[in-house]
């Protein structure tokens, strides 16, 4: 059973359709990349799969449940999680604060006035677990604000790994960074990927084509096609709308 279903999805805007009659499927287990141009609708698309927005048509299934009108921290309990294309951090707590925020926001452990959350060791375990696999542990006392914008993309899918999720969703993570960055965030998703299930947006082309499993093309709000990276590569039509139209190009 596929993880994740969408059918005939529609979102308006006034007489703007930014999602048209959408269907996509993602399985369990898969990085499955989401590309397109830009204004193509993606961030929409995962606005929509989130909780974000509404849709106005449409339906939205998620682990055998039907999502399309489930509350956005309903969807995080069933375990969707994602990131923004903007950071979205606490800027004045440190790294680990952070994480046992997030930690504590998904148990309810720690919601006792008396019981302060730096002195639940347990929080603070698992806190420390995800800054490990971030590779963040040494700058675990670090205040966010004092990162660099790779350390605080990364710090991102700390916060979302924290509500434990069945998918994530990557909102361009490698949005803003430098080569030496965007290899970590790289090798930081395919290690996560062994895992958990992951639906990502993203417009570095190197970097989709060496995670992905599937990619599907989102052009004027519509998947035109959907296939392993082999099959995109060659596909005419992707190569209209979004590659290019050189079959042997570097992105092609």
């Amino acid at each position: 059973m596929s993880l994740l279903v969408i059918e005939h999805l529609t979102r308006q805007f006034g007489g703007l359709a930014a999602v048209n009659d959408c269907n996509l499927t993602v399985e369990p287990g898969e990085v499955h990349a989401l590309i397109g141009p830009n204004g193509a609708g993606k961030t929409t698309l995962i606005n929509l799969i989130s909780g974000v927005l509404p849709p106005t048509k449409g339906r939205i299934y998620f682990d055998g449940h039907d999502i399309t009108h489930t509350p956005q921290h309903q969807r995080v309990r069933l375990g969707l999680a994602r990131t923004f294309q903007i950071t979205n951090l606490f800027k004045r707590y440190t790294v680990l604060e952070n994480l046992e925020l997030a930690v504590q926001a998904r148990s309810g452990s720690s919601f006792r006035f008396w019981s302060p959350v730096k002195r639940e060791k347990g929080l603070r375990e698992e806190a420390e677990q995800i800054a490990e696999l971030l590779g963040l542990t040494a700058r675990n006392h670090t205040e966010v604000a004092q990162l660099s914008h790779g350390e605080q993309r990364q710090l991102e899918v700390g916060l979302a790994l924290a509500c434990q999720p069945k998918m994530l969703l990557l909102d361009e993570p490698m949005a803003g960074m430098g080569p030496e960055e965007s290899g970590r965030m790289v090798e930081l998703i395919a290690k996560l990927g062994q895992s958990v299930t992951i639906l990502l947006v993203e417009h570095d082309m190197d970097a989709v084509f060496r995670l992905a499993r599937r990619i599907s093309v989102l052009v004027y709000g519509q998947v035109i096609a959907s296939g392993p990276p082999e099959e995109i590569r060659a596909h005419p039509d992707v190569h209209k709308a979004y590659l290019g139209d050189d079959p042997g190009g570097k992105h092609a």
